[in-house]
């Protein structure tokens, strides 16, 4: 019997080749990488990376935006601090922790709990067109106040001073570009726990971001 041996060694490596053409094709293809929840992330052969943004929040009525860690905190006008004065803002909006925002949703400070020290800002008439620190002065709204300095914020020169009340406070006075209305940024603090350093982080954030819009 005659062995042939040029088709055996055919047979033999007809396989191989396609075995090693099939990891050559898979190699040129682009490696997904796996998070830890089982996700499909970018393959690597796409540069572009999806980084998480912080949040914004934008008045068209207001007239000004700014930005805030949206995974940190959230901005929700239904859950305001309650205000008794005479002089009370236009309008207020208050920024809170998750924690704090899921605690004031749930009833926990109803009956007349004092809300916790967070950032606010105010938007405030002035019809006597006052000056920034006559308006603060004669104004209900900070209890005792002191330490005024000049400041520059959102392209506006304002007034940074404190005040002391219910809470330490740290504010930031200055007009509204198209108007006389004046706002505040304010910063409430306790004197313990982490609280005051995280609220902190959100109101610097503010300062820096603050900017006037138009309609």
């Amino acid at each position: 019997m005659t062995v042939d041996y040029k088709h055996i060694q055919r047979w033999i490596l007809q396989p191989a080749l396609i075995g090693l053409a099939t990891v050559g094709m898979l190699a040129c293809q682009p490696q997904a990488t796996f998070s830890s929840h089982g996700a499909i992330a970018t393959p690597k052969s796409t540069p572009k990376q999806v980084s998480q943004k912080p949040g914004t929040y934008r008045s068209d009525r207001l007239r000004f935006q700014f930005s805030y860690s949206a995974k940190d905190f959230v901005i929700d006008n239904q859950i305001s601090t309650p205000r008794n004065n005479v002089d009370s803002p236009l309008s207020t909006i208050d920024i809170w922790t998750k924690n704090h925002a899921q605690k004031i949703r749930a009833g926990a400070y109803q009956g007349g709990t004092e809300y916790p020290a967070n950032v606010n800002i105010t938007v405030n008439n002035n019809p006597r067109k006052l000056s920034l620190q006559n308006w603060v002065k004669q104004s209900q709204q900070f209890g005792v106040t002191r330490d005024f300095q000049s400041a520059r914020i959102a392209g506006q020169t304002g007034i940074k001073f404190q005040s002391s009340g219910l809470y330490e406070n740290e504010h930031v006075a200055f007009f509204s570009p198209k108007d006389s209305r004046i706002i505040v940024l304010t910063l409430s603090k306790t004197g313990y726990g982490n609280n005051d350093a995280i609220y902190r982080r959100a109101y610097q954030q503010i300062i820096n971001s603050f900017a006037f819009v138009s309609r």
